[in-house]
């Protein structure tokens, strides 16, 4: 598992902690997150961002034993991706828009 980045703030260092709110986001025509300001920086994302999916909830009462999770519809809960700061810093973030796409957040950071 990566190391955290000192620097930056740990938004899971506690479990009962809320995710870190991202100021803002901009995103491509299709969704994808290309900038944002979170941590009191700007940050360009530097590679191509990875959907994070999870099985849509209404599944689980169908599938109660989880038999059939691998197969279940899926919906994009966030994005993965390398972003570097205007100073040089680099790390992935794993964004979350919690379920208001206008409020996003940072659920996890690897260095």
């Amino acid at each position: 598992m990566p190391a955290r980045a000192s620097s930056l703030p740990d938004p899971s260092a506690h479990d009962e902690s809320p995710p870190d709110p991202v100021a803002i986001v901009w995103a491509d025509p299709d969704g994808r997150p290309m900038r944002l300001v979170w941590a009191g920086a700007r940050w360009r994302v530097t590679d191509r961002p990875t959907v994070i999916t999870e099985p849509v909830s209404w599944w689980r009462r169908l599938d109660v034993d989880a038999e059939a999770l691998a197969v279940a519809p899926r919906t994009c809960t966030g994005w993965r991706f390398q972003a570097t700061a205007d100073d040089g810093r680099s790390c992935v973030l794993d964004v979350r828009d919690e379920g208001d796409p206008a409020r996003w957040f940072v659920v996890k950071v690897y260095e």
